[in-house]
This record gives structure tokens, C-alpha cells and sequence, in this order.
């Protein structure tokens, strides 16, 4: 088991590959959808199921905790 977390940035250009590293741990990971102007559009990742599961939005930063547990640090608003 890792000693450290591990981040990922979710964004569209990374979204791909991070939900690969998500389920090379075993973990149930797929695209976050809301309806944008009346369409589904994808906003972000999902993170595991049921209570625990989290949701990374574009510009989030992904964790996966050295127990194995996954948070979400939200993105920063700049001005």
C-alpha cells in the first residue's frame, strides 16, 4: 500500500487517464454528467459508488489517500 496520497488534476484533456489510473486500483470510476443549455454534457469524474463515492470536477484535484480512501480538493476561483 502507497505511504503517500496520490492527485490527479481532473480536466478534459487528463479525464481519460486518470479514470485509467482509477481503475488500475480497483476502483469504479466514469464520467460526472449535468445538462449544460439542455444538453448532457460531461463535467467531471466519479469516484467509487454508493455513500463513499466522490465527484472531481473539471479543474478538481482527484486523492487517493494511503488507506486507500479518495477525496476531492476543489478547484481554486482565481480574480
Amino acid at each position: 500500500m502507497p505511504t503517500t496520497e496520490t492527485t490527479w488534476l481532473v480536466t478534459p484533456q487528463t479525464i481519460n487517464a486518470v479514470d485509467d489510473d482509477v481503475d488500475s486500483y480497483g476502483t469504479y470510476a466514469k464520467g460526472y454528467f449535468e445538462s449544460i443549455g439542455g444538453r448532457t454534457t460531461v463535467v467531471g469524474l466519479r469516484v467509487g459508488t454508493g455513500p463513499d463515492r466522490v465527484v472531481a470536477r473539471f479543474g478538481d484535484t482527484l486523492v487517493r489517500h494511503p488507506d486507500g480512501q479518495w477525496s476531492v480538493r476543489p478547484a481554486t476561483a482565481t480574480t
